[in-house]
């Protein structure tokens, strides 16, 4: 890539001027989005060398409570006007070939349509919410409005028209509700019915209502993307926080020696896009966003739409790889010295591969010369503990080392947090009668979460640990990130909730606080999730396998009959998915998996399933059968998966985590395997137990056994040709 056809328009928005919605309740200010912004800045300036001018930034600051607007000037601010203004601005520089980036973080909203006569009088716009939003002139009458699904369909269209080649980044989204602990959602579950100008600063009315149905003919049957209603484009990759009805959240995330609030998708992105990325797709790098969201916040699914086949900031050009180098070496400590810090967002634990210098291929694994995993590090040095490979010569000056992802965490942080009453929303959900709703409710939790810890000494069996106890007023900044919060609800039962203090769906039956074994019941059940989360987080985003495993889905069935052999007639008739990565059926639909190998040896694959209900599964081949099915090299070897997902009784919806595995030796996926929450864990049938070194297998050792063995897999195993490939299906109760 040159410097000269790169171009990025960034708008973050942290404080929105005070704006009433129609129910009384108003946006509330942000603290990541703007962190979110600079730190794309940074890796595009640093990592990809795209000079200053050429990024357009809008920001709305709010550094100090007591303030009340943002302090930038206010040509920088992200009001409706500038924010037309840069996407305007941006498409008329670009010329055809040209890359164009565009990231929002902010809230997302949803307003009564300003144009019924496409979406009906009842009709709902979705939208980017400007830090002025609801401003109003001396006469009382609005004088700006959100930047509306309509106005962003035709700025796209206008790059495309162009040929410029775009990415597009939101991470907002239009769902809230309430959490504990520090997380923020970025969205509202109002419907904004207050006033805005309804006059376009894009276009003319008729251009915006003509370009909406011409895009909607050509996308007729497919699913809308949120934002949403974004009509999917061939032209175009789009990746969006969350689904529609879902919520995208802003957390704490450790950068060098402190935290800071980022939103879950871009601090994923920007970290996927550390390692090594040249190569690969966006759909690979969505894969790994995904399962790391996922396994902190259960309930927010990225979405990608649009050529999710293209390659990471790829189009006319040729890709250089940016790496870092040995520095210093020290061989009485085995370690090594490297040219990164927290400047560069390095951090205790990360871990990196050295290659030979003049090495320029960083996907095969055979040619490593060491692991090295940070020790040590200051604002741009970062000292590194060496793990040499068996084999290969020792590590030099000026070799080059390459940011990997770190192994998955086998023991999980737990956190007690104490609440001082009832929120509203609480009140308003509970099942008890207003006068049961009463303080002592809250004065008995200090006695019940404390007489969980005799418990996690008996029964913690290592894979879980205490974090010292938060209130709603006081969130840790420890090194060691919480996985668990566990707190009680208003029916004085015990709640297991994510990092962002959601409790979990499907964990059921409750447990009350007074019952007989509860402390016991609690603990079995974090185990169970931490193990269930090990095997979630599983992904190898450095195997060079990753581009060789193809896997697609086909599309669904009601009516299938199970054929013995090879594919049947009937996918010919299938009908087509409403989203192609994060498909939603209904109970008793069969859908199917299409699995082609492109390596020039065999793979082995084996197909898990993580269910609703907490279980896991080898779902294809059946285990009883064999423990895997391999794959010749080539298309005549395509073999399709069908899968007919179910929903545990008494369950009206849940989501089913499909990851494909492949690998060129015998990796055991079975031992992997877990029964639903609060069943025994026993051997699945055919399973030998464990059988090798590669992660796989260690990681299924580590799940068969009651005590974890150290706190993550062993980096120097980490890394071997294996590699998975995940999806979400979400399953409906038939009607």
């Amino acid at each position: 890539m040159t410097d000269s056809n790169f171009y990025a328009l960034l708008i973050g928005v942290n404080c929105y001027l005070p704006h009433r919605l129609s129910d009384g309740t108003y946006y509330d200010n942000l603290q990541g989005a703007v962190n979110d912004v600079n730190a794309v800045e940074a890796f595009l300036t640093v990592n990809l060398k795209v000079p200053e001018s050429h990024i357009f930034k809008l920001t709305a600051s709010n550094p100090n409570p007591v303030l009340k607007e943002p302090v930038e000037q206010p040509e920088q601010l992200p009001t409706y006007a500038n924010m037309v203004l840069k996407f305007k601005e941006v498409t008329e520089i670009g010329q055809p070939g040209d890359l164009i980036y565009i990231h929002y973080s902010g809230h997302g909203g949803r307003t009564i349509t300003a144009y019924p006569e496409i979406k009906g009088e009842a009709g709902v716009d979705e939208s980017l919410v400007p830090t002025d939003i609801g401003q109003l002139d001396k006469s009382g009458q609005p004088v700006n409005c959100c930047l509306r699904d309509l106005e962003l369909a035709l700025l796209l269209k206008r790059m495309e028209n162009k040929g410029l080649i775009v990415t597009v980044v939101f991470d907002s989204c239009h769902s809230g509700g309430a959490t504990r602990g520090e997380a923020k959602v970025r969205g509202t579950d109002t419907l904004d019915k207050m006033p805005q100008k309804t006059d376009s600063l894009v276009a003319s009315r008729e251009e915006l209502l003509d370009n909406w149905r011409s895009l909607r003919q050509v996308t007729r049957g497919e699913s809308s993307l949120h934002l949403g209603s974004l009509p999917q484009s061939k032209d175009y990759v789009f990746l969006a926080a969350c689904s529609p009805s879902e919520k995208a959240f802003e957390d704490g995330f450790r950068c060098g020696e402190e935290k800071r609030k980022h939103g879950a998708l871009t601090y994923w992105l920007l970290d996927s896009l550390q390692q090594d990325y040249v190569g690969l797709t966006y759909k690979d790098i969505y894969d790994r966003i995904r399962a790391k969201i996922q396994s902190q916040f259960p309930q927010q699914n990225p979405m990608l739409l649009g050529e999710f086949d293209r390659t990471v900031f790829g189009g006319d050009r040729t890709a250089v790889t940016q790496f870092l180098s040995v520095q210093k070496i020290n061989p009485a400590k085995q370690q090594v010295s490297i040219n990164a810090g927290i400047a560069t967002g390095i951090r205790k634990g990360a871990t990196f591969a050295i290659y030979p210098i003049g090495n320029r291929d960083f996907s095969q694994t055979d040619t490593r010369l060491a692991i090295a995993e940070v020790v040590e590090y200051d604002s741009t040095v970062a000292v590194c503990k060496l793990q040499p490979i068996q084999g290969q010569r020792e590590a030099a000056l000026g070799d080059p080392v390459i940011l990997l992802a770190p192994p998955p965490a086998l023991v999980r942080q737990v956190c007690l947090f104490h609440q001082e009453q009832a929120t509203a929303d609480e009140m308003a959900l509970s099942q008890l009668p207003p006068n049961k709703l009463t303080p002592e409710i809250y004065t008995q939790q200090t006695q019940a979460l404390e007489s969980l810890k005799p418990a996690f000494h008996v029964f913690g069996q290592g894979w879980i640990e205490w974090a010292d106890s938060q209130s709603h007023q006081n969130i840790s900044s420890d090194e060691e990130e919480i996985d668990y919060l566990l707190c009680i609800n208003n029916q004085e039962e015990y709640e297991i909730c994510d990092a962002a203090g959601v409790p979990y769906k499907n964990i059921n039956p409750p447990v009350k606080i007074h019952e007989s074994k509860a402390s016991q019941k609690v603990t079995q059940r974090l185990i169970h999730l931490s193990k269930y989360k090990a095997v979630q987080e599983l992904y190898n985003s450095a195997s060079p396998l990753l581009d060789k495993l193809q896997v697609k889905w086909l599309g669904k069935l009601y009516d299938y009959a199970v054929e013995a052999d090879g594919p049947p007639e009937q996918l010919k008739k299938f009908k087509p998915l409403d989203d192609p990565l994060n498909p939603t059926i209904q109970e008793g639909e069969w859908i199917f998996l299409e699995i082609i190998n492109f390596h020039s040896h065999p793979l082995r694959v084996a197909i898990l399933e993580l269910q609703s209900d907490w279980a896991i599964e080898q779902s294809w081949p059946k285990p009883h059968k064999q423990g895997y099915e391999e794959f010749s090299p080539g298309v005549a070897d395509r073999k399709v998966a069908a899968f007919c997902l179910s929903l545990p009784e008494g369950y009206q919806e849940g989501v089913d985590i499909i990851k494909v595995f492949a690998t060129l030796g015998e990796a055991e996926l079975r031992g992997l395997a877990l029964p639903a929450l609060d069943s025994p864990i026993v051997a699945p049938p055919g399973y030998r137990g464990y059988s090798g070194s590669d992660p796989l297998s260690l990681l299924a050792k580590a799940i068969s056994q009651e005590q974890a063995q150290g706190r993550r897999l062993n980096a120097a195993y980490s890394y071997r040709e294996w590699v998975v490939k995940q999806f979400t299906v979400r399953v409906n109760l038939s009607e």
